[in-house]
């Protein structure tokens, strides 16, 4: 999961436990606000009653022969009720009372408040139902909810975008200096632009190892130039005195053959160091890539190296390609000998009178072609599946023009074209090789 992934997550959960701790305490605050506006809204209409009387006096509420006035409103919501009351203590207190309203009990928040005017006490009382406060509470809930929800939502998102900014450096190096770096030799030291220190000095600690890769890449580069050259001119020399050596006819039959077995070393010593050479220059990536070839095309040319192998052995050639796939950018000669080592191979390790078979078809659960070769030789055993690409491993085999470097090429080569190598076998009944190539060369 991406970083910045996480930290939307993380943040949007922070949110919702935030939201449902506010959805347990809000109801009581919300009654609280509720309630304390309900008070607030009474002692407005107190102090807005007690200007009238000042100014118009109590008759404008209590007519002579009267001792008290009330009104309640159409829904019973709200009433005020003044009277006259002996005198005594001073009344000013809100509370919670109940009222007989035209034979119904209502629930009202009241305030009530003695005053004098002139000689005579009176009591004001305003009430507000309890119903109608609890549909302000409601509402107040309400809105805080809708505020909540959208405020999360705005946040999650603002927090998705700059997370994207903030990271978007962290996803470069990923892609730049990590994911699309295969080989030093393509590894880019044009600074990444970031504010922020970390990244900034994560690229700046990239950029420096690779650069003593590079360097040491160099080194061994120059190092197996010069190896290739001062092994493979003594060993051409002795090659050469050798073969001059088997040309003196007073050479007895005894140093014949230690000559010709000494040809033989010197001819193994040839193909090891070519062999070994050739790992590590596609391990340094010193092959271009630039070729097109077909799959159709470079079979047939592998067939045909191998023909007279074919035809001493008495083996049969199947070759069943569904359609044609197009390798790009790929290194002809490279593929060629990828072919060329596991059908040899195929050839070599078969029976008397057996098959070869090179099947090809597309990839069934992505895009690609799958390109199989199947022998019904000597099969490989179990114990030997697990380490069948290692350098010098022969196995079983007891040929001894066998290196044990075929297949470490063939899986190097592999690696170089990002195809993927698979490998099934029965020991006694043969063995599949599997080669799946992807329509972006490099890439598994």
């Amino acid at each position: 999961m991406k970083l910045s992934t996480k930290f939307t997550l993380f943040n949007a959960g922070s949110r919702v436990a935030i939201l449902l701790l506010l959805a347990v305490g809000l109801p009581p605050v919300m009654s609280r606000v509720a309630l304390l506006a309900t008070d607030q809204r009474l002692q407005q209409k107190k102090e807005k009653v007690l200007r009238l009387i000042r100014r118009n006096g109590i008759s404008d509420f209590i007519a002579s022969g009267q001792s008290s006035y009330g009104s309640y409103n159409l829904l019973k919501e709200e009433f005020i009720s003044l009277e006259e009351i002996p005198p005594g203590p001073s009344i000013d207190v809100i509370e919670d009372a109940k009222r007989a309203v035209e034979d119904e009990i209502v629930e009202y928040r009241v305030l009530s408040y003695s005053f004098t005017q002139g000689r005579q006490a009176y009591l004001l009382e305003i009430g507000r139902s309890t119903g109608s406060i609890g549909e302000t509470e409601r509402n107040f809930r309400r809105y805080a909810l809708y505020i909540l929800l959208v405020a999360v939502a705005l946040t999650t998102l603002a927090d998705l975008a700059f997370f994207r900014y903030l990271l978007a450096p962290l996803g470069t190096i990923i892609r730049q200096r990590l994911k699309n770096t295969h080989h030093p030799a393509a590894f880019s030291f044009e600074p990444i632009p970031t504010s922020t220190d970390d990244f900034r000095h994560l690229d700046e600690s990239l950029r420096e190892m690779m650069a003593t890769i590079q360097a040491s890449f160099t080194k061994e580069r120059k190092f197996i130039a010069d190896a290739s050259h001062e092994l493979l001119t003594p060993l051409a020399a002795l090659q050469y005195r050798f073969d001059n050596m088997l040309s003196d006819e007073s050479l007895s039959d005894e140093n014949l053959l230690r000559v010709v077995e000494s040809q033989r070393t010197v001819h193994r010593l040839r193909t090891i160091i070519k062999s070994l050479l050739m790992i590590s220059k596609i391990e340094n990536d010193q092959f271009p890539r630039t070729e097109t070839v077909t799959l159709t095309q470079l079979v047939a040319e592998v067939s045909e190296e191998l023909h007279e192998r074919l035809a001493l052995l008495d083996l049969t050639l199947q070759q069943e390609l569904q359609s044609d796939f197009v390798v790009a950018n790929c290194n002809r000669s490279l593929l060629f000998t990828l072919l060329f080592n596991l059908m040899s191979n195929a050839v070599k390790y078969n029976r008397q009178g057996g098959q070869v078979q090179v099947l090809g078809r597309p990839a069934a659960s992505r895009a690609g072609y799958v390109l199989e070769i199947r022998d019904t030789g000597i099969g490989i055993s179990k114990e030997q599946l697990p380490r069948l690409f290692h350098r010098f491993d022969k196995g079983s085999s007891t040929d001894p023009d066998s290196y044990g470097l075929g297949l470490s090429i063939v899986r190097t080569i592999a690696d170089l074209h990002g195809i993927v190598l698979e490998v099934n076998s029965i020991e006694g009944l043969g063995t599949s090789f599997l080669l799946t190539f992807s329509p972006e060369p490099g890439r598994h």
